[in-house]
């Protein structure tokens, strides 16, 4: 046995207990059923369950050298541990079966917390720790307004929710979030690109507690443009008002498209610029109108069209439109004399005529057209003979018409006056003439073997307008008349 070593020792209490005056210094194993304290003990160790540990005051101390280890329920006033103090460990699915009272501690391995049990669960010692277990749905068309279901574990009223792209780590705040329960939260999107896909799902409490799950959600897909990139028309004239040109695009998330344009070339005004108008929404979004600008020369307008949805999603294509400054001649009939083939296509030749006791009429083959009429030496042996063409549209710019007169003949000078050709704004029918545009000639003035030169002006452009070659004779005449070469164009491009 060990000694007690004592300045002084009496007994002085009523109960026998003895007192220590100047301390009590035990170098070995101490056991004892009862120690009344009034300053402190100091050991090296404390065994036992500490049951019985009564009178220590919250000003007192009891002080260890090492650990303290108690394998029952211990109250304390005040500790102090110079080593360390041992807690329960396990993860979140061991708290099952742990005899829990209000105020017992544990380390939760999984969310790597202290925390304590409050009576109706277990609450984290600092900021509280949510968790993600997955979302629905995964994928979206990236519009705003689409609720993602979020499932989990401690989520705390007044959480909220933000995407966070895998892409380019941009974080976007949700639209708004309902607070369902600890483990369900409803976040409603905000508007997500394609390009920032895919997004994390993030989840803050109030206290600052955070979780992130990585590269949940989808954002759909972009605009795919229908209309093929490079040029939508050429050979438009300058100074005049354009056909409506459309571009399209569609959506596979089935939202709507906005077309803007991200140059400054095809809506802006200026210098090297069209100054159209691209219809950017609505039923007809997509389309382009205005008026050609000037140009000194032929001239090709590169532009970009962005096709965007409603998710902000954005696709650009490019494209060209080709302006002249003067159009293209078109042959209405070109003869072979003229390095051509005859009629063009789409243009027809008609005859019709008055020939009761003559004969006469009209027709067109590669080299030229032709009308005729012979008279007789019978009564009533006059005759009309007309050959026109079906409606003919010069287009606006053209200004000028060549019309070469290649044979022309009659028996009777009398009748020069009744030889000719020219333009109207109908078609004859019978022994009378359609009714007169302009630019006739006739045999009287010289017209055959030349070619003749009409200057036009713009109400020559762009409407019906018919061709007509003409033959009158009387009793015996002899009339016929040909025609190897009619052209419209701009004087600037002949």
């Amino acid at each position: 046995m060990s000694r007690i070593r004592a300045n002084f020792i009496t007994n002085q209490s009523a109960d026998g207990s003895p007192t220590v005056q100047n301390g009590l210094v035990v170098t070995g194993v101490t056991t004892s059923t009862n120690v009344s304290v009034a300053q402190s003990v100091t050991a090296t160790s404390f065994f036992g369950s500490g049951a019985g540990l009564i009178g220590v005051a919250s000003t007192d101390n009891i002080v260890t050298g090492t650990a303290a280890t108690f394998t029952g329920p211990t109250t304390f006033s005040q500790v102090s541990i110079g080593g360390t103090f041992v807690l329960p460990t396990g993860n979140t699915a061991a708290r099952t079966g742990v005899n829990t009272s209000t105020g017992d501690f544990r380390l939760n391995t999984q969310t790597d917390k202290i925390e304590y049990y409050s009576g109706s669960g277990w609450v984290n010692v600092g900021v509280s720790q949510p968790l993600i277990n997955n979302i629905s749905p995964t994928s979206f068309n990236g519009a705003a307004g689409t609720s993602i279901t979020i499932i989990g574990n401690n989520f705390v009223s007044g959480a909220n929710v933000h995407f966070v792209s895998s892409a380019n780590g941009s974080v976007t705040a949700a639209g708004s979030v309902t607070f369902n329960s600890a483990t369900q939260l409803t976040a409603v999107t905000p508007a997500l690109t394609v390009a920032g896909e895919p997004y994390g799902i993030r989840v803050t409490n109030p206290d600052g507690g955070i979780t992130l799950l990585e590269a949940a959600l989808d954002a759909g897909s972009a605009p795919a443009w229908s209309t093929p990139a490079g040029s939508l028309i050429t050979g438009v004239l300058k100074e005049v008002a354009m056909p409506a040109i459309g571009v399209t695009a569609t959506d596979a998330d089935g939202q709507a498209i906005t077309y803007s344009e991200t140059t400054d070339i095809l809506t802006g005004t200026g210098s090297g610029k069209m100054g159209l108008t691209l219809i950017g929404t609505g039923s007809t979004a997509g389309i382009i109108t205005g008026t050609a600008p000037s140009v000194g020369s032929d001239t090709t307008f590169n532009f970009t069209i962005r096709a965007s949805d409603t998710a902000g999603n954005n696709t650009d294509r490019a494209f060209s439109i080709g302006v002249i400054s003067a159009p293209p001649a078109i042959y209405w009939f070109r003869g072979t004399a003229h390095g051509g083939s005859g009629t063009r296509s789409g243009t027809t030749w008609s005859h019709t005529g008055y020939n009761p006791n003559a004969s006469g009429g009209g027709n067109a083959n590669a080299d030229r057209l032709r009308v005729y009429g012979n008279g007789t030496g019978g009564t009533y042996a006059g005759f009309h003979h007309f050959l026109y063409s079906n409606a003919i549209v010069i287009p606006a710019g053209h200004d000028r018409i060549d019309i070469h007169t290649n044979s022309i003949y009659t028996n009777n000078s009398g009748y020069t006056w009744n030889q000719g050709n020219g333009w109207a704004t109908s078609q004859p029918s019978g022994n009378s003439f359609g009714s007169a545009k302009g630019g006739y000639g006739y045999m009287a003035q010289g017209i055959g073997g030349n070619t003749r030169t009409l200057t036009i002006d713009s109400s020559w452009n762009d409407v019906n307008l018919y061709f007509q070659m003409w033959v009158f004779g009387g009793q015996n005449g002899v009339q016929y008349q040909e025609v190897n070469l009619i052209k419209s164009y701009n004087v600037n491009n002949p």
